[in-house]
C-alpha cells in the first residue's frame, strides 16, 4: 500500500513537470509569435536636426546586371484584386531604371509581368498588356511607388548614392532625390520616401505605408553573372509574351 501511494507521488509529481513543462513551452510559443508578427517602426526622422555634408559612395558594385528570385507578400489594392497575395518573384535589371519583373503564384501560376524601362511601364495579366506609368503599376501591385533604387537595395543589386548624409548617432542618414536612406555598417538598412517606409528585418525587407503592411520581399538567390538581352526590357512587338513558350 505504502509503495502504491509513493508511485502515485511520483506518478502525480511528474505530471506536474509535464504540465509546468508544457505551460513554459506555451509562454515561449506565445513570445515566439508575437514577436514573428510584430510591425517593424520606422526609426528615420525626417525632421531632426542634421548637420548635413555631400557625400558619395557605392554598393554592390559587382551586381550591375543581375537577376534575383525570392518570394513575396503583396498587399494588393485595385479594381480588380483587394487583398493579401503570397507568391514568387524573379526580377532581372540590366540598370538601375531596367526591370523585368515575374510574379507567380502556387503551383507556378503566372500572376503578372512588368516590364520598366525608366518612367514607362507595362503589366502583362490576363492575356493583355497594359501600359501605364511605373507609379500607376507600382501603387496596384506594391500599395506604394517603389524606384529602381529601392528596388535595388531591396534585391542587393548595385547603388550608387550621390547626395548628402549627416550622423545619426553610431549610423548615419542619407538623403537623395527626396528619398532618406539609414545606413550601418556600409549597408542601407532602411528606406524613407514619402509615406512609404521600408524596413529591413531580419532578411526582409517589410514595406509599411501609412502604418500598414504593403509589401514583404525576402530574396533567396541573386545571379550577376546573367547576360540580359535588350529586348525583355521593352514591350513585345506581338500580344504574346516571350515568356508563354517557357
Amino acid at each position: 500500500m505504502i509503495l502504491m501511494k509513493q508511485n502515485l507521488s511520483r506518478k502525480s509529481q511528474k505530471m506536474k513537470e509535464f504540465d509546468r513543462l508544457a505551460y513554459l513551452l506555451f509562454i515561449f510559443l506565445i513570445i515566439t509569435v508575437a514577436s514573428c508578427s510584430t510591425m517593424p517602426k520606422k526609426s528615420i526622422d525626417m525632421d531632426g536636426s542634421y548637420s548635413w555634408n555631400n557625400e558619395s559612395f557605392d554598393i554592390n558594385l559587382e551586381n550591375q546586371s543581375f537577376s534575383a528570385s525570392g518570394e513575396v507578400t503583396m498587399w494588393i489594392d485595385n479594381e480588380r484584386y483587394r487583398g493579401k497575395f503570397n507568391g514568387d518573384y524573379e526580377i532581372l535589371s540590366s540598370t538601375g531604371s531596367k526591370w523585368r519583373i515575374i510574379i507567380t503564384g502556387p503551383f507556378n501560376i503566372s500572376v503578372a509581368t512588368v516590364i520598366i524601362n525608366g518612367i514607362a511601364a507595362h503589366v502583362y495579366h490576363d492575356g493583355i498588356w497594359e501600359s501605364k506609368p511605373w507609379p500607376e503599376i507600382s501603387g496596384g501591385l506594391f500599395n506604394a511607388d517603389v524606384d529602381g533604387d529601392m528596388f535595388s537595395i531591396i534585391l542587393d543589386g548595385r547603388f550608387s548614392f550621390k547626395g548628402q548624409c549627416a550622423p545619426d548617432g553610431e549610423n548615419k542618414l542619407c538623403r537623395m532625390n527626396g528619398i532618406y536612406y539609414k545606413v550601418a555598417k556600409g549597408k542601407v538598412v532602411e528606406m524613407l520616401s514619402g509615406d512609404l517606409s521600408v524596413v529591413n528585418k531580419e532578411g526582409q525587407w517589410i514595406g509599411l505605408r501609412n502604418g500598414e503592411y504593403a509589401f514583404i520581399f525576402e530574396r533567396s538567390e541573386l545571379d550577376n553573372t546573367v547576360t540580359l538581352k535588350e529586348s525583355l526590357f521593352h514591350l513585345p512587338e506581338t500580344k504574346k509574351d516571350v515568356f508563354d513558350d517557357i
